[in-house]
C-alpha cells in the first residue's frame, strides 16, 4: 500500500520486518552447517569394500617398470605430472626393468591425524608392497609406501615415488632430490 507524502508524491510503505523466533535462527543455522559439511565430505568419500583392491591395482600399474608405457603410471601418481621427467629417466635403468609389478601385502586405512603426520592429504592409506621381478619373486620385500584418495580415485603417493625416484639418484651417482619431488 503506498502512504502520501507532505508534497503530495506516493511513498512506499514501510517495510515490514520478519520476526524470527530464536529457535528458527538456530534450526537455520544448523541446517546450512550440515549442507556445508555434507558439501566438504562428498569429495573424500571412498568405497571401503574397494579400497583394497583399488590400491593394489595402482600399486601394480605403476612398478610394472618392464613395461615402457609412461602415461598410465603417471596418471596413477599423485601429482604424477609433476614428476614425470624424473619418473621417466628412472624408466631407463637396469634396475627398473628388472621389476615387473607390486604385490600388496597389506594396508590400513590411516586417520586424519595419522595422515598429516605422514605427511600426505587425508584420507590416505599406509601400504606394505614387495615390488616383484619377471619371475614373480620380490627383489624389494616389504617396500613401505602411501596411498592417497583425490578426485574420486586411489593413487600412489607422491612421497613414496619421491623416496624411490631418490634411490634412482643415488645408485645414479647424483645429487639432490629428483625433479619434481
Amino acid at each position: 500500500m503506498m502512504q502520501q507524502r507532505h508534497d503530495g508524491e506516493a511513498a512506499p510503505a514501510p517495510s515490514r520486518r520478519l520476526r524470527r523466533r530464536p529457535g528458527q535462527v538456530a534450526l537455520t543455522l544448523v541446517v546450512a552447517l550440515s549442507l556445508g559439511a555434507a558439501a566438504c565430505s562428498s569429495g573424500s568419500s571412498y568405497d571401503k569394500a574397494t579400497a583394497g583392491s583399488d590400491i593394489n591395482s595402482v600399486y601394480k600399474t605403476v612398478f610394472d617398470l618392464a613395461n615402457p608405457s609412461l602415461d598410465p603410471k603417471i596418471a596413477a601418481i599423485q601429482d604424477g605430472s609433476q614428476i614425470k621427467a624424473s619418473f621417466n629417466a628412472a624408466l631407463t635403468s637396469s634396475l627398473a626393468k628388472s621389476s615387473a609389478g607390486a604385490k600388496m601385502d597389506s594396508y590400513e586405512i590411516l586417520s586424519s591425524s595419522g595422515c598429516t603426520a605422514a605427511s600426505v592429504p587425508s584420507p590416505c592409506a599406509k601400504v606394505v608392497y614387495d615390488i616383484d621381478g619377471p619371475t614373480g619373486t620380490a627383489i624389494l620385500p616389504n617396500s613401505k609406501g602411501y596411498a592417497v584418495y583425490l578426485n574420486g580415485k586411489w593413487l600412489v603417493a607422491k612421497a613414496t615415488i619421491c623416496g624411490l625416484l631418490g634411490l634412482f639418484y643415488t645408485a645414479a651417482g647424483k645429487q639432490g632430490s629428483p625433479k619434481g619431488c
